[in-house]
């Protein structure tokens, strides 16, 4: 591909001259490592405080969120002339996706697949677009007391899973004790903190916690999947799930209508609590791996909503698709060797601030993703509780005041600094265009690129490189902490220690909403100051819905992941 000038520095080529190929693995490696780097820690037996990496889960991100692709924007691949997306008119629905589980068992899978898990399981609870939790199969939850380690969930009544088992506090409890118990998967990782639960009445659970969490409401709700219950009889027979469903959500599959790894047809549930949220007869939820192959199916009108992809947003709304596309992920270069053991520059904060001044992160996000509004400066997006506005001014584009902060750390001349990075999603043409830009601050980027994701990760935790690109999905300083500040993270393979950090993490574990919401922000305003990364986009996570559907509320304040069910004709 042919590199063009981005303010006068070789970069990335625009959003048009970018080719999908490849778009699909891609994405399925960004996907799952958005939701590992939320979450995919246990606590540590040594004793520590800090929750300790579970090796498993770092081995299988290498090979795993929804649909986070960190490509730049494409506008061809749609076959010749757009086509005008069909209106929707029938009573059953399809739905694409690229990533579909080896298993339909939610509880050994991961958040990639939770376009998938939601038709046939409803949350616990359910994280609104504003950022706000709404009841799901709960109606009551939330922490008791001071701390943030008892908490307590209280279901609706009548509740019943599509086998007819009543879920009640004891069927909650058997599933959280099974969540726990598993080696793979996510949600048991999410889990880590809770020590017990104890059915406290017919409808209500109480979770002990071994150290204070602040994130188990979250956890809780669609991003994660925590929340997806499982009728007891079916965890009495794990394996049964693996190509059946036996939920509490809307539908259920039919196993005669569904070929696994194509399509996968759901029908009602005659159990559900809330028939009116059935808006379909039927939900098909078809695999198609090309994103460009996906567009053309919902210009023939044979797809009606879908997972869509940052290589086809410009293909989808000229063919006049409703496309939701908001920021989910930073992405940019992580300067992990904070110290200077491998890269001594890297260990002074004025050359890490000063990188961050070289870069102009509105002319590459507009390069890469035709739009300069995903230009990032900081570790949490618009909307979530760490957001604060006045960070975006910290380190203003400004190559000049960049070569003098270079040069009173002593490097007038620049530097040359290794950097690992990676053809997957894309991140190797995003680390083109920032190595253009340092260029013209004297400091040039040595990259080593591996193509497979579990090269990529090997190399990173490898210790060999001191920094690499990175991307990785922003909800809350909790989920930041698991994978990135977190010293046993994989993201944080120099085990960088910040006391100031540490202690406004143990501050933020403890406190309650609005005290958490302002420390929240001065742990991201610590890691901006300190420059632990150059951040330079939120890429986008995008949804597509024929016209005349409505529905998905995804938005940054919720981690980008809408509840799937409600997908509905519009009124």
């Amino acid at each position: 591909m042919d590199e063009v000038q981005v303010n006068g520095a070789k970069g990335i080529a625009s959003p048009q001259e970018v080719s999908g190929e490849g778009t699909s693995a891609a994405r399925r490696f960004s996907t799952r490592i958005k939701s590992f780097f939320a979450g995919g820690f246990r606590e540590g037996s040594s004793g520590s405080s800090r929750p300790a990496v579970r090796r498993g889960t770092v081995l299988a991100a290498g090979v795993m969120v929804l649909g986070v692709a960190v490509t730049g924007c494409s506008g061809n691949g749609t076959g010749g002339a757009a086509a005008t997306g069909k209106p929707y008119t029938a009573d059953a629905v399809t739905f694409a996706t690229s990533v579909v589980p080896p298993s339909l068992n939610p509880a050994i899978g991961d958040p990639a697949y939770s376009p998938m898990y939601q038709w046939a399981y409803d949350p616990l609870v359910v994280m609104k677009g504003d950022g706000t939790f709404s009841a799901g199969l709960a109606e009551k939850w939330g922490y008791v007391g001071d701390g943030n380690t008892t908490y307590e969930l209280t279901l609706r009544q009548g509740l019943t899973f599509s086998d007819g088992v009543a879920l009640d506090g004891a069927a909650l409890k058997k599933n959280l004790d099974y969540l726990r118990s598993q080696t793979l998967g996510t949600p048991a990782t999410l889990l880590a903190s809770v020590q017990s639960v104890e059915v406290t009445d017919p409808l209500t659970v109480r979770l002990t916690l071994s150290r204070p969490d602040p994130g188990l409401t979250f956890y809780f709700a669609q991003a994660f999947g925590a929340g997806y219950l499982i009728s007891p009889a079916s965890l009495d027979n794990p394996a049964s799930l693996d190509a059946a469903t036996a939920g509490a959500g809307p539908y259920m599959l039919d196993a005669a209508q569904t070929v696994a790894g194509d399509h996968y047809t759901f029908v009602k549930n005659p159990k559900y609590w809330s028939p009116e949220r059935q808006h379909f007869s039927t939900v098909t939820v078809r695999v198609i791996a090309n994103p460009s192959s996906t567009v053309q199916a919902m210009q023939a009108g044979q797809v009606q909503a879908a997972l869509g992809d940052s290589t086809t947003l410009p293909a989808a709304r000229a063919a006049g698709l409703q496309v939701i596309a908001p920021p989910q992920a930073l992405s940019g270069i992580n300067l992990a060797d904070r110290e200077g053991k491998l890269a001594k520059p890297l260990g002074d904060v004025r050359v890490r601030q000063a990188l961050n001044m070289a870069v102009d992160r509105k002319a590459i996000a507009k390069a890469l993703y035709g739009s300069e509004d995903l230009a990032l400066s900081q570790y949490a997006l618009e909307g979530q509780a760490a957001f604060n506005k006045d960070l975006n001014e910290k380190y203003k584009y400004d190559p000049e005041a960049a070569k003098a902060l270079l040069a009173d750390a002593g490097y007038k001349d620049g530097f040359t600094l290794p950097v690992l990075s990676t053809s997957l999603a894309g991140l190797d043409k995003l680390t083109q265009a920032i190595g253009g830009q340092l260029e013209q601050v004297g400091v040039k980027l040595e990259l080593t690129t591996q193509a497979a994701a579990p090269d990529y990760f090997t190399a990173m935790v490898s210790g060999k490189y001191p920094a690499a690109v990175i991307g990785y999905g922003l909800a809350d300083m909790n989920t930041l902490y698991s994978g990135f500040v977190n010293p046993a993270g994989p993201f944080n393979w120099f085990k960088t220690v910040d006391p100031k950090l540490d202690e406004l993490y143990t501050q933020y574990r403890t406190a309650d909403e609005k005290s958490g919401a302002a420390l929240q922000q001065q742990i991201n305003a610590r890691l901006v100051e300190q420059a632990w990364t150059i951040p330079v986009v939120g890429a986008p996570l995008s949804y597509y819905l024929a016209p005349g559907l409505t529905g998905f509320d995804a938005t940054s304040a919720n981690a980008g992941v809408p509840l799937v069910t409600d997908l509905r004709p519009t009124e």
